[in-house]
């Protein structure tokens, strides 16, 4: 087993490094809404920069909690059932803008993501958000699928019929 969850976080590296945006989804009262952002992943923390104008972003910050996911491109699948996935439930905290953190974060998704950063960095109801993940479950295809714990979401166990 111990050589297979070397095999899975390399995968759930693999992942997290070659895409670049992440699903999100947040229950409200009466709702759930869900929506997506560019992400940074960076000290073992998922990063985005989104604008509370969305509804997602809205009830991201009022409930403080999300449930989040990145998948391949399904032209990426050799499979469109078994596309490679990483979900996770987290917890999110403001980075306040005049902060150390704010102006590294803000760098890093400009690399990565390009000079928009530049402009929409300036707008105030946008916000940095620090997503601190805290279980999932990650599949790599079929009867691959393992449940994942704390901030780093370590793999736990193999997730079995």
């Amino acid at each position: 087993m111990r050589d297979e969850i070397k095999q899975i976080e390399l995968k759930k590296k693999k992942l997290i490094e070659n895409n670049n945006s992440i699903i999100i989804s947040v229950n409200g009262d009466d709702v759930v809404d869900l929506g997506y952002a560019p992400y940074v992943f960076y000290e073992n923390y998922y990063y985005i920069f989104v604008s509370e104008l969305s509804t997602h972003v809205k009830l991201l910050l009022k409930q403080k909690v999300g449930t989040f996911m990145i998948i391949n491109d399904e032209t990426n699948s050799q499979n469109i059932w078994a596309r490679i996935r990483l979900k996770f439930s987290a917890k999110i905290e403001v980075v306040i803008r005049d902060s150390e953190d704010f102006s590294i974060i803000c760098e890093k998704i400009r690399y990565k993501h390009g000079k928009t950063m530049n402009l929409i960095k300036q707008f105030s109801d946008f916000h940095l958000i620090k997503i601190i993940p805290s279980r999932g479950t990650f599949i790599s295809g079929f009867g691959n699928a393992f449940n994942l714990e704390g901030q780093y979401l370590n793999v736990i166990n193999k997730i079995r019929p």
